[in-house]
This record gives C-alpha cells, sequence and structure tokens, in this order.
C-alpha cells in the first residue's frame, strides 16, 4: 500500500498521479495549500490509518469527534469573537440614536451616517479581498480588527457630524474584511453541510450582539459624566476591546489547515481528507485572473447578487431604524432600548433553526424561501396597523428579522456552490458588495418628510421581501437543472482529472465538471 495519503501512483502509462505532476510542475505552488501539504508529508503519516478513520460503517466520509472538538473550540470561536464584535461596533450607531447621539445633528444626517458606512464598504471590499488573498489570511484580518478598533474608538472624540462622517467611513472600509474572510475561513475546515451550521453559529453573534448592546446602552444610559457623553463612552469601550482581540487574532488564528498549530501533523491530514468532498479546496495564494474573468460570466454571480439586494433592504432598514421605529410606537427611550434585546433573542432562533434544517435536511432553496415568509406578514402588519397599536406594530417589526436573517444561508450556498479560491473569495467579496448596497438603500427608504409611520418605507420592504422568493427559486431550480446536466455527461468528459487529488487543484465550479451544486 502507498505511503502516499490520497496520492497514490498509477501504473498505467497514460495516467500521470498529481503527485507526479508536482515533482514536474514549476508551478506546483500554484496548486493549493493542501495539496502541497499532503505532498511533503506523504512519506511520514499512516495512509492506512487515515483511512480508516475517515470511514464509517457506511461508508461516509467523516472527522474523528477529538478532531472536530479541536476545530469548534479553537477555529469557530475566533469566528463568533470576530462576527460579535463586528455587528456590535457596526450597531452601536443605531443604539447610540437613544443615548444623545442626533443632539448634534439635524434633518437626514443621521441616516446619512449609515450610508456612508455602506458606502465604505462597498470602496473597500475589492481591496480588502486582494489583501486577504495575496497574503496569510488570519494575519490580514488581525490588521484590519486592530485598525477599525481604533477607528471606533476615535467616535468618542467627534462632536459634530463631518467628523462622524469620516470615523463611519474609515469603518466602512476596514469592517469589510470581516465576513468575507469568515466565510473563507469557514470553508476550509468544514464541509458543506457542516459550513451550514458552523456559519449558522457564527453568524447568531449578530443577535447576541444585539441582546449584548441593548443592555449596555441601557446601563451606560445611566452614565453620567462632566467631560463625556454616555454614547462616547460606549464607543471608547469598544473600540479598546475589539482592538486587544485583533491582537490575539494575530497571535492564535492559523492562516489555513496546514499550519494550525492545535493539530498534529496526521490531524491536519485528516482534516483536509474531510474536506476533499467539498471540491473547493482549502486556500490558494496565487491570484488567478482568469478565475475572475470566469466570476464575472457565471450567471449565478448575477442572481445571487441580486438576491443579496431584495433580500436585505430590510436589514439595512431596521438595521439603522429598529430604535426609531420602535420610538414611534409610544414607548420611552429606555423601553424602547429594552425591547430591542428580544430582537436578539429572535435572530438566533431564525438563524439556529433555519441553518439546522439545511445540516440535516439539504433543500436549502425551500428553507430559504420560508424564510420570506413571516417578514411579508411582518411588512403587511406594520403598514394596516395605527401606530396606536403598540403591541401589534412590535410584533410585526420583530417580524421583519427572519427576512433579514436569510443572509446567513446566502453566505452557506456562496460557500457551497463556488470552487476556485480567487473566485470564491472575490463571490463573497461580491456578496457583501450586494449587502452593503441593500445597506444603503435601507437608511434612505426613512425620509424625514414620512415620520412618524414611514410607509414608502415599509411598502419597499414588503415589495423586495417578496420579490426575494421568486428569485431563490429560480437559483434553485438552475442548480438542480446544472447537476442534472452533468450527470448525464459521458464520463470521459473528466478524465483529464486525476481521481485522487482534481480536488485540490484549484478548479473552478464550472471547469471542474464533477462539481454538483447545493440546491
Amino acid at each position: 500500500m502507498s505511503s502516499d495519503i490520497g496520492l497514490k501512483h498509477k501504473t498505467s502509462s497514460t495516467d500521470v498521479s498529481v503527485t507526479e505532476k508536482a515533482n514536474s510542475d514549476d508551478n506546483f505552488k500554484d496548486h493549493d495549500v493542501a495539496l502541497q501539504f499532503l505532498h511533503k508529508r506523504h512519506n511520514v503519516i499512516d495512509n492506512s490509518n487515515l483511512s480508516s478513520n475517515l470511514t464509517d460503517s457506511n461508508g461516509q466520509t467523516r472527522l474523528p469527534a477529538h478532531v472536530l472538538r479541536k476545530l469548534d473550540w479553537y477555529i469557530l470561536t475566533f469566528m463568533c469573537a470576530i462576527y460579535f464584535l463586528q455587528f456590535i461596533d457596526k450597531t452601536l450607531l443605531n443604539f447610540s440614536a437613544m443615548m444623545g447621539i442626533k443632539k448634534n445633528l439635524k434633518g437626514n444626517e443621521f441616516a446619512n451616517l449609515g450610508t456612508i458606512f455602506n458606502a465604505a464598504y462597498i470602496f473597500g471590499e475589492p481591496f480588502v479581498s486582494y489583501c486577504l488573498q495575496r497574503f496569510p489570511l488570519s494575519r490580514a484580518l488581525s490588521v484590519f480588527v486592530v485598525l477599525w478598533g481604533c477607528v471606533l474608538a476615535c467616535h468618542s472624540a467627534c462632536h459634530t457630524y463631518a467628523s462622524l462622517m469620516v470615523v463611519r467611513t474609515l469603518l466602512g472600509i476596514l469592517e469589510s474584511a470581516s465576513a468575507v474572510s469568515l466565510i473563507s475561513i469557514s470553508g476550509m475546515y468544514y464541509t458543506k453541510s457542516e459550513q451550514a451550521q458552523r456559519i449558522g453559529y457564527w453568524a447568531i453573534q449578530s443577535g447576541t450582539g444585539t441582546i449584548v448592546g441593548a443592555l449596555l446602552s441601557f446601563a451606560f444610559q445611566h452614565v453620567h459624566t462632566t467631560r463625556f457623553q454616555s454614547w462616547q463612552i460606549l464607543f471608547l469601550v469598544f473600540g479598546v476591546i475589539t482592538m486587544v482581540f485583533g491582537i490575539f487574532i494575530w497571535i492564535y488564528l492559523p492562516n489555513n489547515i496546514t499550519n494550525a498549530w492545535f493539530l498534529s501533523d496526521e490531524e491536519k491530514a485528516l482534516v483536509i481528507e474531510h474536506v476533499r468532498s467539498n471540491q473547493t479546496g482549502v486556500e490558494n495564494k496565487k491570484f488567478k485572473k482568469h478565475q475572475i474573468k470566469e466570476l464575472f460570466l457565471d450567471k449565478y454571480t448575477w442572481l445571487m447578487l441580486l438576491l443579496v439586494i431584495t433580500s436585505q433592504i430590510v436589514t439595512g432598514a431596521v438595521g439603522t431604524f429598529s430604535t426609531t421605529i420602535t420610538a414611534t410606537f409610544g414607548f420611552s427611550n429606555e423601553v424602547t432600548i429594552l425591547l430591542q434585546i428580544p430582537i436578539g433573542a429572535l435572530i438566533i432562533i431564525y438563524i439556529v433553526v433555519s441553518t439546522q434544517l439545511v445540516a440535516r435536511f439539504g433543500n436549502i432553496t425551500l428553507v430559504h424561501v420560508s424564510l420570506y415568509i413571516p417578514s411579508i406578514v411582518g411588512a403587511i402588519m406594520l403598514i394596516s396597523m395605527d401606530l396606536t397599536h403598540k403591541i401589534g406594530n412590535l410584533f410585526g417589526l420583530y417580524l421583519l428579522y427572519c427576512g433579514s436573517c436569510s443572509i446567513t444561508l446566502i453566505y452557506a450556498w456562496n460557500s457551497a456552490n463556488t470552487a476556485g479560491y480567487t473566485k470564491k473569495l472575490f463571490r463573497n467579496a461580491l456578496t457583501m458588495i450586494g449587502f452593503a448596497i441593500a445597506s444603503i438603500i435601507g437608511p434612505q427608504l426613512f425620509r424625514a418628510y414620512s415620520y412618524p409611520r414611514y410607509i414608502p418605507a415599509k411598502i419597499t420592504i414588503l415589495v423586495t421581501q417578496a420579490v426575494a422568493i421568486p428569485l431563490t427559486l429560480l437559483v434553485g431550480w438552475l442548480t438542480k437543472r446544472d447537476n442534472h446536466k452533468r450527470d448525464q455527461l459521458p464520463s470521459t468528459v473528466d478524465e483529464v482529472y486525476d481521481k485522487e487529488n482534481f480536488e485540490f487543484l484549484d478548479l473552478t465550479d464550472i471547469e471542474n465538471k464533477r462539481f454538483r451544486y447545493l440546491y
């Protein structure tokens, strides 16, 4: 038996193994880091032991429980903490609305602060994605986190609209590194079904962040000093916390599986073999222009971008204006803040239920569609009811967050359905650009003239949530159709791929005819 891990030498003169190709190919370093690792370690790791650890009695690939626990403890914990800080740092503006930050603002200036953040997010995403492609991922992410913590702390020194616009712009550019990094990390360590669960776990930190932000905002409203207002203290505290955590990322978060300090070489090989079935690779630091070209010619790129924008306009709306909307129902500032806590709990429930359903039963299309139904009902309630119906309006507002949570499944869908490291990273970037576009549109719907009912904004939310349903069904139908077409291809069509290691040649989902889309 060969001592190679999945790098078996074939005797046929017409068949050349990936290992042999690698030894003779000057561009071997252009391949995935997983293939480089396996090539370098194939003489020191027992392949028979690896195979027995990976295959269960049903012939299904699995990862030993102790290795999966290590990944969850070290990798998932970091991802949850990063997304928690990113979300709460971004939404402190929403909470500060009830803490006095609006005193020096007039007209639509508060809405503009939300808009400029997302405009900067769009501007920063291509640059940030390129940095994440070219430099060690965790190192680059660490730098961005430290810098955005510094900018967040600088909010406390701002007293004018102009100064707030400057720091919100910088914060948007720097925070654009967070979600795209986490989606990439999730794809490195977990299979497609596991990704849905793990992306759900770190995405629910938006709910946790809402709860913690509401509680801290309520607490800080009772903190009074002669030098700082309560909202300034809140920004300063979280800015310092974020900077410190950014340093921890540099020290403890590995760049990929091959330099995960908490895994042995055999455990690293186990994880690599475990994610082989994704056919999306682990990481590749060579920027490949042809994958960018393919990305822009791929029909799914534009359909998913349109789906992100239509589905997430509601997120842009409630993300900046949830406290303002709640206050229009007749609640005091203190009660308004406390009523954001159930929102956090509902976000957690929506995300956990939807991602667990996908992980257990698949059929991401129908689960995704189901998230928009409560949101549509909520929008209808907000439009039809008078503001005197406090509880009814509040319940309608809470239902909107179900549609907002659909972004989590979009993250998982893109991660599972995109192969080629450069293509995947920049598709994730386009997803976040779409999210930022929606987040620009959302706050601008709430114009001063339509206060307090904001009927035009609520109608727009209703329409966009309804449009997201046929778009989702279209994507699901197209992926199912493409899988069927590939199933009908003759077996000779993919003979160019080495049967053992084509998964780590950094092929795109279009180049690799064995790739099957998740629907």
